[in-house]
């Protein structure tokens, strides 16, 4: 086990016990259900005993065990629901940790987010629902049970202990291999799945370009690479099955022939047969198998192990970035922002993105960044949010150093581009987020608009990044929250782009009314911005070619 992935459980095994209580309770549901499981078998084969043996049919045991058998499947119930609930809040818990930092972070797109997010809630979920509560159940019930076992028959209790030790033992073994194949399946998934967004966003202009068959082919490749990589994750879910039934087919064999042969007499002596007859072989035969219904759970969820532990390698490093970057004194007042003898390029490129470049930012006010595209509007703006760390060059915040300035930055600024992150909630939560509110919770007025074309209008349901919005619907929204949670400085990229004039003259509007108490930094094609900015920057190819 690799010192990442020991790491990683240990991040995912810290969430635990923030549901303790849910988990407490399902675990008690789970020992009762048990419970009634094994007086079930105990009445049915006493009444099995008596109907075979002595011809009687004695209708009390059956309407017992009948009762027994209902209570084993109505605790088991609750037991599931309680699970349910603590997978669903930790992971709730988790993504109120992520939404702020991807909210924020100019370095992903919103589709890369929401994919983000929906993969890594799907996978946590199923590991702290089914894979944490399997394991649980697991060694609670087939304690009880072998307990049961070793004081009715000694021999059938150490048969299970065996397969208890070994079956994890040849699933882990498995499970270090299927690791590494869930993260690179994740990755492939997120990576593709992105491309395959795009294409299919930009279909009209494929078509109109006549460049379908290219298109057709490239997309072909990224498909057959998920695809294998897709396969291989299921091999090892089948192979990890296999192995699994193999070992209790055998189990269940071994106490079948032992339980049969004593019966007979064939195996004989002091430890054999003494103590218990055909009843009791009866109930040792019925509960053998439950002993392994849930480890058969445990390990068909045992690759949810994997891909949380895949998907807890990505969250990480954004927690810990967030962590580090919020280490300093980031609640200090913004009093000066500048910018002096900055070149920036990306790793591993030689090519300088940004060239010199000398600006000194108000404390409030329009700012716009200008430029054909290419020229480096987009990169400084994320050197401007924090998201990028500048080594060559000044970027201070109060006159303070570039390393404690990103840190302020990161936290005190708010972000927006041409593609904004919805998330997947209500409209109301789209745009006060965690924020108490009720019907004289005041709002941007231009937010009607779009809750006139809403029939649930603020319960309105947004999914797969707000797929029921338009593109100019899902701007507005951004910017209500970007107003409703203000900070100090905000900064849009390409926040107008291919929308409507009525929706730009929005835009136009209330960014001027923020600009009137903060720093707003817009990079823009929009020649409507020329007329109200109070600062122009504007730059080509990485060059600051004029600032007014």
């Amino acid at each position: 086990m690799g010192e990442n992935q020991e790491s990683a459980s240990r991040w995912l095994n810290k969430k635990i016990p923030q549901a303790k209580s849910a988990y407490s309770l399902a675990a008690i549901f789970t020992m009762i259900s048990a419970g009634c499981f094994v007086v079930f078998c105990w009445y049915l084969s006493k009444f099995a005993a008596s109907w075979l043996n002595d011809g009687l049919i004695i209708l009390n045991e059956l309407l017992f065990a009948s009762v027994f058998l209902a209570g084993r499947y109505f605790f088991a119930h609750f037991a599931s629901q309680f699970n349910y609930n603590a997978g669903n809040s930790i992971v709730t818990k988790v993504k109120q940790e992520l939404y702020p930092i991807l909210l924020n972070n100019s370095q992903s797109d919103s589709v890369s987010s929401t994919l983000l997010v929906t993969r890594v809630s799907d996978d946590l979920k199923a590991y702290y629902a089914f894979f944490i509560p399997y394991a649980m159940a697991s060694v609670l019930v087939s304690l009880l049970l072998m307990a049961v076992c070793l004081w009715t028959e000694k021999w059938i209790g150490l048969v299970l202990l065996v397969s208890l030790a070994v079956i994890p033992m040849q699933m882990i073994i498995i499970g270090i291999g299927a690791e590494a194949l869930h993260k690179k399946h994740i990755d492939l998934f997120l990576k593709y799945s992105a491309v395959f967004y795009n294409r299919l966003q930009t279909i009209a202009e494929i078509v109109n370009l006549d460049n379908f068959k290219s298109q057709y082919r490239f997309l072909a490749e990224k498909s057959k690479a998920l695809n294998n990589a897709t396969t291989s994750v299921m091999r090892i879910a089948i192979l990890s099955s296999a192995v699994l039934e193999l070992f209790v087919t055998l189990a269940i064999a071994m106490v079948a022939i032992y339980l049969g042969m004593s019966l007979l007499g064939i195996m004989t002596g002091p430890n054999y047969g003494n103590g218990y007859d055909f009843r009791i072989a009866l109930f040792l035969l019925t509960i053998t198998p439950y002993f392994f219904f849930y480890l058969r759970k445990f390990v068909s969820a045992y690759h949810d192990r994997n891909r949380a532990i895949a998907s807890a390698k990505l969250v990480m490093p954004l927690l810990q970035e967030e962590s580090c970057a919020t280490g300093g004194d980031t609640k200090e007042m913004f009093n000066t922002f500048e910018i002096n003898n900055l070149h920036f390029s990306y790793p591993d490129s030689p090519v300088k993105v940004l060239h010199n470049i000398r600006l000194t930012f108000p404390q409030k006010g329009l700012v716009l960044v200008k430029g054909i595209s290419g020229s480096g509007k987009s990169t400084l703006l994320k050197i401007c949010t924090g998201s990028l760390f500048v080594k060559e060059g000044i970027v201070s915040v109060n006159e303070k150093d570039n390393k404690w300035s990103q840190q302020w930055l990161n936290a005190n600024t708010s972000y927006m581009n041409q593609f904004p992150f919805i998330f997947d909630g209500t409209l109301r939560y789209n745009v006060f987020l965690e924020k108490e509110t009720d019907e004289n919770t005041l709002y941007p007025e231009f937010l009607d608009k779009i809750l006139s074309k809403k029939e649930d209008r603020w319960q309105t349901v947004l999914s797969h990044n707000g797929k029921q919005l338009s593109g100019g619907e899902r701007q507005l929204v951004t910017l209500a929250r970007m107003m409703m949670h203000p900070r100090p400085i905000a900064i849009l990229d390409e926040p107008t782009a291919n929308l409507d004039a009525d929706t730009v003259e929005i835009i136009l509007s209330q960014l001027m009314k923020l600009a009137e108490s903060r720093l707003v930094i817009v990079a823009s094609h929009e020649k409507m911005f020329n007329a109200v900015a109070d600062t122009i920057l504007n730059l080509n190819w990485g060059e600051q070619m004029s600032y007014e």
